[in-house]
């Protein structure tokens, strides 16, 4: 069960947020969210659960031009869409409440977003306000200075806001994702917003790209390249763009996974025969090896705690996945199904563990508790696999390989509902990670 609390503690502040998009000037009027005031809890993944109604009107524009007010809706309508992407809100039809003069409680939801927008030479000015229609108490406020440029960014990062007052846990609205994009025969590594917007090509090395993974600070992109002649582990730092190779030993240097809070990694090498997992550095130089044996031992997943990690291993037979302790090295087996398995990804809520296995001759992607237990199926057509959780655990974006052998990106609530397709890019989008919920602070 996932819960989400409603919060009363109100308090104002003043922020200056700068971003990799701009500069922001935020004066915040709003709560801060806090759990330890009055609290309603909710299973956002019961089939029963009463999705939360806010409405979300067209902004006050004092004066400006047409161009102003098109822009001023515009950013009102990405908030919309930002909020029902969570899962757990529902934005009325806005033409249930057109009149600006409508009473409080004549709204059909429980909140409603108020906004006003100035257009000042190169500055935008936005105001948001977020209210309680049954108190009228202000659950959050807020009033951002940048430019007409930021439109969607000035949306994602209120809409940020509207998840912490109202269930005072962070959301996903200010995440990026990472992916292998494919023109023609040319695979590079591009990132994008949460939904699927603001594309960036993040790579140009014309050769075969794999496996791409954010830092848990949103700092660097980890991917493999074979730009050496084989797979080799290269970091891009995306704040100086500069981009170099880590691990290159003998053999392969794939499947790796950051350690949270840190800036080591756990990565497959088959430097000594047969694949293992060890644990290295930002410039690739070993600190310990994790695994042994004879059997192939591949595709790390740290735990939150980074205290464990789930890995794929063949040592049964057939690929399983297993979890090993990586203080006293134990390993205890996660599944006994039998199923081909591969691809584990933790929940950052440290509860399950994703991962995709092979059904009827394709891949499905499948959860099960971090204890062990009965995995359960969440798709059932096409192909799906490269399965990762969203920040805030309760999505999970993976890659779906259709029958004409396209792949795109597709995102599912974790319990596999609300299936919808991300992002369709050039001949193929795939190999999609998550990263964290901070690009945009």
């Amino acid at each position: 069960m996932i819960r989400l609390c409603m919060n009363r503690i109100f308090s104002r502040k003043l922020l200056l947020a700068i971003s990799a998009f701009g500069l922001f000037f935020a004066t915040v009027l709003g709560p801060v969210p806090s759990c330890n005031a009055e609290k309603v809890y909710v299973d956002i993944t019961s089939p029963f659960m009463r999705k939360i109604p806010v409405a979300v009107p067209e902004p006050h524009v004092e004066g400006g031009t047409f161009e102003d007010r098109v822009a001023a809706r515009n950013i009102t309508r990405i908030l919309a869409a930002d909020l029902e992407f969570m899962g757990f809100f529902s934005v009325p039809d806005p033409g249930l409440y057109r009149s600006p003069d409508m009473p409080l409680k004549d709204y059909p939801a429980d909140y409603v977003v108020k906004s006003r927008m100035q257009h000042r030479g190169n500055e935008l000015v936005m105001e948001f306000r977020l209210i309680e229609t049954a108190t009228g108490k202000l659950a959050a406020g807020v009033k951002y200075s940048a430019t007409m440029q930021d439109q969607r960014i000035l949306a994602h990062r209120f809409a940020e806001k509207v998840v912490r007052a109202i269930t005072g846990e962070g959301g996903l609205t200010l995440s990026r994702i990472v992916f292998v994009g494919t023109r023609g025969t040319n695979r590079e590594v591009y990132s994008a917003d949460f939904d699927g917007h603001n594309v960036r090509k993040e790579t140009s090395l014309h050769t075969i790209v794999l496996s791409p993974r954010y830092s848990p600070d949103g700092r660097f992109i980890a991917f493999t390249s074979y730009r050496s002649g084989r797979p080799c582990l290269y970091i891009k730092d995306l704040k100086t763009g500069r981009i170099s190779r880590s691990a290159c030993y003998k053999g392969s240097n794939i499947a790796h996974s950051w350690h949270p809070g840190s800036r080591k990694l756990a990565i497959t090498l088959s430097r000594d025969g047969s694949p293992d997992i060890y644990l290295v550095t930002l410039s690739g130089k070993i600190i310990k090896r994790l695994t042994w044996g004879r059997s192939i031992n591949i595709s790390p997943s740290w735990s939150p705690d980074g205290s464990e990690l789930v890995f794929v291993s063949d040592r049964a037979g057939v690929p399983q996945l297993y979890i090993l302790n990586a203080g006293s090295g134990s390993v205890r087996r996660l599944i006994f199904t039998g199923v081909y398995s591969t691809d584990p990804q933790w929940s950052p809520r440290g509860d399950r563990i994703v991962f995709s296995a092979r059904v009827n001759g394709k891949f499905q992607i499948f959860t099960v508790s971090a204890r062990g237990g009965e995995p359960e199926q969440l798709t059932f057509s096409d192909s799906n696999e490269n399965p990762s959780w969203s920040p805030d655990g309760r999505q999970i974006l993976f890659t779906r390989t259709h029958a004409n052998g396209r792949k795109c990106l597709y995102v599912m609530y974790l319990n596999g509902a609300g299936k919808r397709r991300l992002l369709e890019f050039g001949n193929s989008a795939a190999m999609g990670f998550w990263g964290p919920n901070r690009f945009m602070n």
